[in-house]
């Protein structure tokens, strides 16, 4: 932009209006309003307790991980004695790891269904001269299939514990076995 361009009388018009604008502008009040309000409002400091909600010991938050870990802990060591009783290796997480809580439910509901399965197990052991050595042979080799599928689901799962599909799939191969093992034993009572 150059003098040439700029329109004198413009100028001076605009000159004027800003010759009429007030030199300085005071804020509205607010600031009362603000420090009023906060002093309204009963305001704990952060750290400070109030006699009336005192944190008791279990509800501190190293409690609770310690709780957590002891339960992660109680339920790996069930699941671990339950497969050496029956000589499946699984893979349970890490100690020290964390691990999400659908993990934890799935590790209880987990406990469930072995503890069925060797129930169905020994259920067929005990009818199994009722059953012809044919469809005995077939029957360990299916299982031993489905607990292969579950022993590498497993371990897909313990290193990847939040994963939910795989917690989905793991469901699904025990529903299998007991589903095979349900009626391998209805077969035996016929």
């Amino acid at each position: 932009m150059n003098d040439e361009m700029i329109d004198p009388e413009k100028l001076r018009v605009l000159e004027a209006e800003v010759a009429r604008l007030p030199r300085s502008i005071q804020p509205p009040d607010v600031w009362n309003d603000i420090r009023n309000s906060i002093q309204r409002e009963s305001i704990t400091p952060i750290g400070a307790v109030h006699e009336t909600s005192r944190i008791r010991f279990w509800q501190k938050p190293g409690f609770l991980v310690a709780a957590t870990a002891a339960l992660i802990a109680s339920t790996s060591v069930t699941t671990i004695l339950a497969l050496r009783r029956d000589r499946e290796p699984r893979v349970v997480p890490a100690s020290g790891a964390a691990v999400p809580a659908a993990f934890v439910l799935f590790t209880a509901k987990e406990n469930n269904y072995i503890q069925t399965a060797n129930q169905l197990q020994s259920l067929v052991e005990s009818d199994r001269s009722t059953l012809s050595p044919e469809t005995i042979a077939k029957l360990k080799k299916s299982v031993a299939i489905i607990d292969a599928a579950i022993i590498e689901a497993r371990e897909a799962l313990a290193a990847d514990p939040s994963n939910k599909e795989l917690m989905d799939m793991v469901s699904s191969s025990y529903d299998k076995k007991l589903d095979l093992l349900r009626r391998s034993a209805a077969m035996g009572r016929t």
